[in-house]
């Protein structure tokens, strides 16, 4: 088992955390169990209502298995502020930071990761590639959870499920025809399938059938996911994977785990209702001191703000996700010169860029 601090532990430094990401095959089923077991001890005494520390914050949106990126903005220089010109990882390894995910730890975000043709046909060896990364990419959260975790956090997103709780299958590349533009193909509203099965299907029955993995395998990780908290509050900013369409109050956040509802609310609903969004912040209590509400979730359109961020009802609400490009976002601590800027705090890059720019 992985212990806090360890130096064995591929979180212990950077370049560790780096040669684990870009493995190309599987780890045994005893590593991932081990680092699950390890999580799980942590998680199991939080609930859904994470408390921040009043720290500057890096915000990493949607990862679906981009184990390059979580490396890429971790190995990030900040611009400015009072840690600027200084490492992620290093301020993250020296309790400055918090670190937290939105969420979406697994599933590829790239249709030819999954499909090789615009019928949504699949194949074994793009499947079991698939769980390279989507398993690769858990580990590395369980591992820095464990190793800095009163620091770095991840929330979950409607993607962690693999055991099927919160959506029974999930497809958006597997079975769906495509046309030449690579856009689903549609027939009296709705799309076109053509496989008995999706992406989040593939995966479970991946593990289940698996030898070594089986169902003890499959319900530990839905534990893992089903342990991580929804919510995230600071002292002036909060952060969920989606904002919820229904007001919530701080009970139901932190029992999110228990109800399928409330985690549906806060990890997979599409849109802002701002009675909603203003009345779990009354609820909270934080109605007049939150400046700024983070999520990921939808996709930020390359049009709005090049795809770094888009902002809704007046600047509370900040949406950070772009597939194609490496975003995270640097909130700085309420006792800093300012507070959180988009146009100064958002950083991004493509996969092939050296280094980020704002």
């Amino acid at each position: 088992m992985i212990s806090q601090n360890s130096k064995e532990s591929p979180a212990s430094t950077l370049e560790a955390l780096s040669e684990f990401a870009e493995r190309d095959q599987l780890e045994p089923p005893e590593t991932y169990k081990a680092a699950l077991a390890a999580a799980l001890a942590l998680l199991s005494q939080e609930d859904g209502l994470l408390q921040l520390p009043d720290l500057p914050t890096i915000i990493i949106p949607d990862l679906h298995a981009r184990r390059l990126m979580l490396i890429a903005i971790l190995g990030a220089q900040l611009a400015e502020g009072p840690h600027a010109g200084r490492r992620i990882f290093d301020l993250l390894q020296q309790g400055l930071i918090n670190v937290v995910c939105v969420g979406d730890i697994v599933h590829s975000e790239e249709r030819d990761d999954w499909v090789i043709n615009r019928d949504g046909e699949w194949t074994e060896e793009l499947l079991e590639k698939e769980m390279v990364r989507s398993l690769g990419a858990g580990a590395m959260m369980m591992y820095l959870k464990v190793q800095y975790p009163e620091h770095f956090h991840c929330l979950r997103g409607n993607h962690d499920d693999m055991a099927g709780e919160l959506a029974e299958d999930f497809r958006k590349f597997v079975g769906l025809k495509f046309d030449e533009h690579d856009e689903l193909v549609f027939v009296d509203g709705r799309p076109v399938v053509t496989g008995d099965k999706g992406e989040s299907r593939l995966v479970r029955e991946w593990v289940l059938s698996r030898e070594g993995w089986g169902q003890p395998f499959l319900q530990t990780w839905a534990q893992f996911e089903r342990s991580l908290p929804v919510f995230a509050q600071a002292t002036y900013f909060v952060i969920s994977h989606t904002p919820p369409l229904v007001p919530l109050s701080e009970a139901e956040i932190r029992e999110a785990s228990k109800s399928r509802e409330i985690s549906l609310e806060l990890t997979s609903r599409r849109g802002i209702n701002e009675e909603a969004i203003r009345g779990t912040l009354k609820n909270l209590g934080l109605a007049e001191r939150v400046e700024r509400w983070f999520h990921g979730h939808s996709r930020v359109p390359r049009e709005i703000n090049g795809g770094k961020y888009e902002e809704s009802l007046d600047g509370l609400v900040v949406r950070l996700n772009n597939p194609k490009k490496h975003v995270f976002a640097y909130v700085p601590a309420s006792y800093d010169e300012r507070h959180f800027d988009p146009t100064r705090d958002v950083y991004i890059k493509s996969p092939l860029e050296e280094a980020f720019h704002r």
